[in-house]
């Protein structure tokens, strides 16, 4: 490939994820340590389409990531877009993955802190219109460099002011708690409500009634299919 800041090549860094939708690369990037995520083609969808698809997936994620931070949410910061290629080049974090601190315990933050934090970044995220689509333990890294929380992989992110893509977030995080932490599931969650309380004020109620019926559909859905293939 050749970029605008000089010649570079994905087959130089070492890909630490492949994803159905990116791969993910680890290297350097000027000088900075970096992490490039290069978005797939995708062989089934019409080679234009495909094309626009990816191209403006890119620039979305990068101007996302871009707003979350001059809006003083921890996220990497963007050093490189190149969108005919697909090509976002971030910041790494270092640190440890939330994911593997819980499943540890060994951080020297306590876990109701660490639940409050994620709730405090996921508020001023949803207070700028943007949901991340994808809060799991594994797209959150606790930063060696500053004891903080970042959250990272905008992939699925989006600008919305729905109430219901704001719920969703936490649905989806809080489903990762029950998958993954179920030991520490309440006391993380509880403390993320609150977390997010103290940005969102009494919004977090209406968020909350919202994602009990989030759930309830998503309970009806499992029943549907145990019922049907139980009567295969």
């Amino acid at each position: 490939m050749e970029s605008r800041r000089g010649r570079y090549s994905l087959e130089k860094l070492r890909l630490i994820k492949r994803g159905a939708e990116s791969n993910i690369y680890e290297g350097y990037f000027l000088g900075i340590r970096a992490i490039f995520k290069q978005r797939i083609k995708k062989s089934y969808r019409n080679p234009e389409l495909d094309h626009k698809i990816n191209y403006e997936r890119t620039i979305l994620e990068a101007k996302i990531i871009y707003t979350a931070l001059k809006n003083d949410v921890n996220v990497p910061a963007v050093l490189f877009i190149d969108p005919n290629n697909y090509l976002l080049v971030i910041e790494y974090i270092e640190g440890e993955i939330v994911k593997d601190l819980i499943n540890t315990n060994n951080s020297v933050q306590p876990l109701s802190k660490i639940g409050e934090r994620i709730g405090e970044l996921t508020g001023k995220l949803h207070s700028i219109g943007i949901a991340h689509g994808d809060l799991t333990t594994n797209n959150l890294i606790l930063s060696s460099i500053n004891n903080d929380i970042f959250i990272i992989d905008f992939g699925l992110s989006r600008r919305t002011q729905d109430e219901e893509d704001l719920a969703t977030d936490f649905h989806i995080f809080l489903r990762s708690l029950e998958s993954i932490h179920s030991d520490f599931k309440d006391i993380i969650y509880n403390s993320f409500v609150e977390g997010y309380r103290t940005i969102m004020g009494g919004k977090t109620d209406e968020i909350l009634e919202l994602i009990k019926d989030i759930r309830m559909r998503g309970r009806y859905v499992e029943e549907r299919r145990k019922n049907r293939s139980g009567n295969e």
